[in-house]
């Protein structure tokens, strides 16, 4: 009998990766691709969140330094791709389930009907518990960071942030219906170098761990269900995106590549005038 796998993601970068690596390796039963929420609706969700000034410091750093990282991290980017053979070819239109949100009943609905033996998740919003035990079928999910200590958003920038390069890295877990808390199956360290930064790190991470998620969906396919591992850590936190001031503020840390004594304290003086 035909082993089904799918993935469930939102349409971008880092899904691309996913999908295009492991069409090499297996076939997908569905691609099914959940709709983003608008920026406004995203940015009125952070303001309830986190607050008003909080997420403004947000969407200044979105808008106002990742546009900057982009632009000079191209040459880097392209190096990791080649590197790592991995490939940012669009997620195929035709092949595409598009729903709004996978924690309706139609989406539900559709998992059922497709009864899938595997399901593969990257990039969605929180599945809630209902979505989850709708079908009878593991959830597994790529995030990248060291968890639990570095839940929610950008945890190898965190552990940069907080002084831990050591557990810079990702996690393969199986998916529960908190924010990356369900059991560990793999945890891969990484060590990002001086040409790489915020906008490159999430490239150098699913470069590394692809290999990774491939062995773990062999296993899947074999008929072995990994056991849940313990983590390399017990400490646990949730992390959000940074603010324009917690970026300066952690600039020593993070821009490895400002390895120049003193480099770092002036760039850090002259972007707070």
């Amino acid at each position: 009998m035909k082993f089904k796998i799918i993935l469930l993601a939102r349409n971008c970068d880092s899904s691309q990766i996913v999908y295009n690596y492991l069409k090499q390796y297996i076939e997908f039963e569905a691609v099914i691709i959940e709709q983003p929420f608008s920026k406004m609706k995203q940015l009125q969700k952070r303001i309830k969140k986190l607050g008003f000034w909080y997420a403004m410091g947000q969407a200044a750093f979105m808008l106002i330094v990742f546009p900057v990282l982009k632009t000079i991290s191209k040459k880097r980017k392209a190096q990791i791709l080649n590197n790592y053979k991995i490939s940012l070819d669009p997620l195929p239109e035709n092949n595409l389930i598009k729903v709004n949100t996978l924690n309706c009943d139609e989406s539900r609905m559709l998992l059922k009907e497709i009864n899938p033996d595997l399901v593969i998740v990257n990039g969605t919003r929180i599945i809630s518990k209902k979505t989850l035990d709708c079908i009878d079928a593991p959830f597994i999910n790529i995030h990248v960071g060291i968890t639990p200590l570095f839940r929610g958003v950008h945890g190898g920038y965190w552990a940069l942030a907080t002084g831990k390069k050591n557990l810079f890295g990702v996690t393969i877990h199986y998916v529960d219906s908190g924010v990356d808390t369900g059991g560990i199956i793999e945890q891969v360290l990484i060590s990002p170098t001086a040409k790489d930064n915020f906008y490159t790190y999430p490239f150098l991470k699913y470069g590394t761990c692809m290999p990774v998620l491939k062995n773990i969906v062999d296993k899947f396919i074999s008929g072995e269900k990994p056991a849940p591992k313990p983590s390399l850590v017990n400490e646990s936190k949730l992390w959000y995106h940074p603010t324009v001031f917690q970026w300066l503020r952690n600039l020593k840390r993070t821009f490895l590549f400002l390895f120049i004594p003193g480099t770092v304290e002036l760039f850090s003086k002259v972007l707070y005038i």
